[in-house]
């Protein structure tokens, strides 16, 4: 396996944790007044952020679309995998305000063991289920676009500095 591909599993580790904290924050621009239809916008442009440097990168380390389409698809999955499995562990390792039932110090409740299958089943493994198609489709067609791109840059500037 190739450094890179570990570099992307650890940036996709890392932004999965960002993007948990910069959902919550944008949800909080939103009750403030901000238009939903305007919110949309750094909340689902955010990914881009991640996935356009990843697949120009393996697109020009590869010199493949397709390698660049699966390393942008890959990445954008696993933050997906960050993102709830971070959810899991804020809740229950470092508590969450209004969630006091959830933390690991409450495991002596009769409903505790209960309340972790519930949220593992019906929060992270549906959120995962739903968001990781969205990843592996939005991340190969962000990788062949940002990809494709970026290799007939390439091409271009080779062309011009050999002509």
């Amino acid at each position: 396996m190739k450094k890179r591909w570990l570099f992307y599993l650890l940036i996709g580790v890392l932004f999965g944790i960002f993007d948990f904290y910069f959902q919550n924050w944008m949800q909080q621009i939103m009750f403030s007044g901000l238009p939903g239809n305007l919110a949309m916008i750094p909340i689902l442009g955010v990914w881009l952020a991640m996935a356009i440097p990843i697949a120009i990168h393996e697109a020009k380390a590869s010199r493949s679309v397709w390698l660049a389409a699966t390393a942008s698809a890959f990445s954008w999955s696993v933050s997906i995998i960050s993102y709830y499995l971070f959810m899991a562990v804020k809740l229950i390792l470092i508590g969450q305000p209004g969630r006091e039932e959830m933390h690991f110090s409450n495991r002596s409740d009769p409903y505790f063991w209960s309340n972790i299958k519930s949220v593992f089943i019906g929060d992270i493994l549906a959120g995962i289920g739903e968001w990781i198609l969205v990843a592996l489709i939005g991340g190969c067609l962000v990788g062949l676009v940002a990809g494709w791109i970026a290799l007939k840059r390439q091409n271009a500037h080779r062309s011009t500095a050999q002509g």
